[in-house]
């Protein structure tokens, strides 16, 4: 089927200028010209005007957690179910596309492939993968310590090169297009303080040695300049959070080109906190699990914001996206605007399109979506395009209001339009 958008401002996901009165061809899931001029609409099957608004690639997440609630009880068929519910309404969001670091993705993304749900394509990384008393660490993990292989709930136990080796095959063997791992400590679990270093660098190089073996990379939770580090060091390509750099930490993150993924939780701290609250029985206890170590990662934001600018990290767009809200709505919008104050609207858009396409390369033969470029819009990029009212180059707060949102199209199909 040939179907033609006339009439968009386009933005390909790489350039800041935006090419003005642009009409984009797509037959069956892929664009397949982009051009100016005249043209016969009998030519197409369908053909949608775009007002002159602005077309975009379709928007990416680089750090979600989709097929896990964080909600007392909930049981893995549950946690599928409300996972359906928001991967719906983040297409409707104009995200497109999505990481997933650390959950149960499988049945979810095969259903959203297959057409059955609607909902972004998945990069899925099955569990992740903790030491013992690490961020991953639990009653539960350590009970299902064996099982948990191959009946995952989120995340594995590992300690030592053997085990590490085994849990990155047994992602893959689920299906993972890379690997996750707990590398630092966190904010709100409850036996390792966030200053933690956690792996040795032997266990770490071996899990990216055999991810690597595997023809893909690794992403990593940590935030302080010694986990960061020792990541890099080790051969860590994504780093997770990452709030706490100095300039040791930022020019080497520079020199080696590996990506930072600074999601923007303290801006949604308490909203989270409040309505984890609101779901578990007994709120006071687990809100008491905050970690002082949270206030110590604040208070670097802003030079972590400074260094970042200063020595143009590269950074996705992730916003730790955990099922816990009030009618589980997805705030990804809130996460724009926070980093049009961070990076500038050109960069934090370009996190969210562009530099996700670069990251995708680093899946080689893994890569779950090899037919199409991803976060670009062009010639042989997957249909995945985004139309807003505004433009969002020059002033990302237009992503920051979902009534900008006019019109999503993913793979073709339109999911969306308020044109």
């Amino acid at each position: 089927m040939k179907k033609l958008i006339k009439n968009v401002n386009l933005f390909d996901g790489k350039n800041e200028s935006v090419s003005e009165h642009q009409n984009i061809v797509i037959t069956d899931h892929l664009v397949t010209d982009i051009f100016t001029g005249d043209f016969s609409e009998e030519s197409f099957d369908e053909v949608t005007d775009g007002k002159n608004q602005y077309a975009i690639p379709g928007l990416t997440d680089a750090h979600v957690h989709l097929g896990k609630t964080h909600i007392d009880g909930a049981t893995p068929s549950y946690d599928a179910i409300v996972g359906s519910v928001v991967a719906g309404k983040l297409l409707e969001h104009g995200i497109t596309t999505v990481r997933d670091a650390g959950s149960v993705t499988d049945g979810l993304k095969r259903a959203i492939d297959e057409g059955v749900i609607p909902g972004p394509r998945i990069y899925p990384s099955m569990n992740y993968l903790s030491q013992t008393c690490g961020h991953g660490d639990s009653e539960s993990a350590h009970y299902n310590r064996d099982i948990q292989y191959r009946n995952p709930r989120g995340g594995v136990l590992c300690d030592g090169v053997a085990e590490c080796r085994r849990a990155v095959r047994e992602q893959f063997f689920l299906g993972a297009s890379q690997i996750k791992i707990m590398a630092g400590g966190g904010m709100s679990s409850e036996c390792d303080p966030v200053e933690t270093l956690q792996f040795s660098e032997e266990e770490m190089r071996a899990i990216t040695e055999t991810a690597a073996d595997y023809g893909s990379y690794v992403m990593a939770h940590l935030y302080t300049p010694a986990c960061i580090q020792r990541a890099v060091r080790a051969g860590v390509k994504s780093l997770e959070h990452g709030h706490w750099i100095d300039e040791e930490t930022a020019k080497l993150i520079r020199d080696t080109g590996v990506f930072l993924n600074p999601c923007p939780q303290f801006t949604l701290e308490e909203i989270r906190w409040n309505h984890m609250g609101e779901f578990s029985d007994q709120p006071s206890q687990r809100k008491k699990k905050k970690k002082p170590g949270g206030e110590k990662v604040k208070e670097h934001i802003d030079e972590t914001t400074d260094l970042i600018n200063k020595y143009d990290l590269k950074i996705l767009f992730g916003t730790d996206l955990m099922i816990m809200y009030n009618g589980y709505e997805p705030r990804a919008s809130l996460d724009f605007t926070v980093y049009k104050k961070r990076f500038g609207s050109f960069r934090g858009l370009l996190a969210a399109t562009g530099n996700f396409n670069d990251i995708t390369k680093l899946t080689t033969y893994q890569n779950p979506y090899p037919d199409g470029e991803i976060g670009l819009l062009k010639k042989g990029s997957y249909a995945d395009i985004v139309i807003t009212n505004g433009n969002p180059v020059k002033d990302l707060d237009v992503l920051g209001d979902t009534e900008n949102i006019l019109f999503v199209m993913k793979d073709g199909k339109v999911y969306k339009n308020k044109l």
